[in-house]
């Protein structure tokens, strides 16, 4: 006989878990608009309104947390979610549309910059590896528009700079093309003159770049050596890694897809070259782990025992050419080494002669926007409990402001800050990240959806 009082409350718990997470959802847009700071047509998007170090624009930070939203809406459109919040969605997605613009305002002013200098295309010349001749990585915007960063002036005369980042031009493409295929091109205001203008050029600086250094994800290099340089020889960073050059891959398809959108001709480059390349030079085998894609290589030089947990993008969203043979083992190898049965992973792991290279920031914290990465790729490969398990988690540490964490520290990840960012920090991590919010919106109405 069916128990109906159980059934009952049942229902109603279910009734009490979808409004917790309908107000967890509020909470967390009303958190993201904030951090939209207008200036005339432009947004200021600071990567963290509780810290101050953090009170820039990231073009990585940014243009993940705009895909994010356009994924966000899109699923919202799709469920019940638009039907209760239309228009806190509707102020959300006009708000997007501005984080766009101000992307490529200031794509267009680096490449001015870049371009004023002498663009020097020749990797083997020393003006090709610095900061000046690339697209750096961070921006301020005041009343007078985009800005390089007060800090940042001086990395232009760096080689091998820490802010020279190859991600974020294939990052702000990917979210544009995400953007036009939810709006189309009626949904540009002014950028689509900027596209137009610089989306060539985009192009070929990704594909002339792709088999050079540059800082990674997490804005650092893993093996460095003497290099020529302004002040003559000094140690440079020397590494490539797996997802810089994943991304570049993407950019440039990316880039293809926005060319048919808004009828923009393209100079003919092949993005299977990078592939190659990445399959080339990334692929390491060890005993305990088996075959895998690793995080990073030095140049001209051998492949580092790594994995980083932002190479689950490579196979969530960047998806090279042939990396599909990789997948399994490089997640597995994620999931054992950098997860260790958390919700939230640690950044990477070398191994090897290389284990001394250990991440140190803030005590080695595990990231909450890469956990909901790794929810959205399980619930791409139909893993939904697990991911739900990690996005019920992440809830649970979602401030009543709505705001969420950069990161948290387990005990037994720590290690010795020896910068002193936690201490510095009243011993706390960074209470508030504009991407991990925005991954939350998109990672919870997958889910939903």
């Amino acid at each position: 006989m069916p128990d109906f009082q159980n059934e009952e409350k049942a229902g109603a718990l279910e009734v009490n878990v979808k409004k917790e997470r309908l107000d967890k959802i509020k909470k967390v847009i009303t958190e993201v608009k904030r951090h939209f700071i207008p200036f005339d047509n432009l947004v200021k998007t600071p990567a963290s309104l509780k810290y101050p170090d953090y009170n820039l624009m990231w073009n990585r930070d940014a243009a993940y947390s705009s895909y994010y939203i356009t994924e966000f809406i899109e699923n919202a459109k799709k469920g019940n979610l638009y039907g209760l919040l239309g228009e806190e969605i509707d102020e959300l997605d006009a708000l997007n549309g501005k984080l766009i613009e101000t992307l490529w305002e200031n794509l267009d002013s680096e490449i001015k910059k870049i371009n004023m200098n002498g663009y020097e295309k020749d990797i083997s010349k020393l003006e090709s590896k610095l900061g000046d001749n690339h697209i750096l990585s961070r921006f301020d915007i005041d009343e007078n528009g985009v800005k390089r960063a007060e800090n940042d002036k001086k990395e232009g005369k760096t080689t091998r700079s820490w802010t020279m980042q190859y991600d974020s031009a294939p990052l702000i493409i990917m979210a544009t093309e995400k953007y036009l295929q939810e709006h189309a091109k009626e949904g540009l205001k002014s950028a689509d003159k900027k596209i137009a203008k610089n989306l060539d050029f985009l192009v070929n600086y990704m594909y002339n770049f792709h088999k050079t250094p540059c800082a990674d994800a997490w804005e650092q290099y893993y093996f460095y050596d003497r290099d020529n340089t302004l002040n003559g020889q000094n140690y440079v960073g020397k590494t490539l890694d797996s997802y810089t050059v994943s991304s570049l891959y993407k950019g440039i398809k990316s880039a293809k897809e926005i060319a048919k959108t808004l009828d923009i001709k393209l100079t003919d480059v092949d993005e299977s070259d990078i592939s190659t390349f990445l399959l080339d030079n990334f692929i390491i085998t060890d005993e305990k782990r088996g075959t895998f894609l690793a995080k990073s290589k030095i140049e001209y030089g051998e492949t580092m025992p790594s994995i980083g947990a932002e190479e689950i993008e490579i196979f969530s969203t960047f998806k090279p050419k042939g990396i599909e043979q990789l997948e399994e083992n490089t997640v597995k190898t994620i999931e054992n080494e950098l997860f260790h049965g958390d919700y939230l992973p640690i950044r990477y792991r070398f191994f090897g002669k290389y284990r001394g290279m250990i991440d140190t920031y803030f005590g080695r914290g595990s990231w909450f926007h890469l956990g909901l990465q790794y929810s959205m790729y399980l619930i791409k490969n139909g893993r939904k409990e697990q991911a739900e398990n990690i996005i019920n988690y992440i809830e649970s540490r979602i401030d009543e402001d709505g705001s969420l964490p950069e990161q948290e520290v387990y005990d037994r990840n720590r290690v010795n800050d020896a910068s002193g960012f936690l201490e510095r920090n009243g011993n706390s991590t960074i209470k508030c990240l504009f991407w991990a919010e925005t991954a939350y919106l998109a990672a919870v109405s997958n889910l939903m959806n």
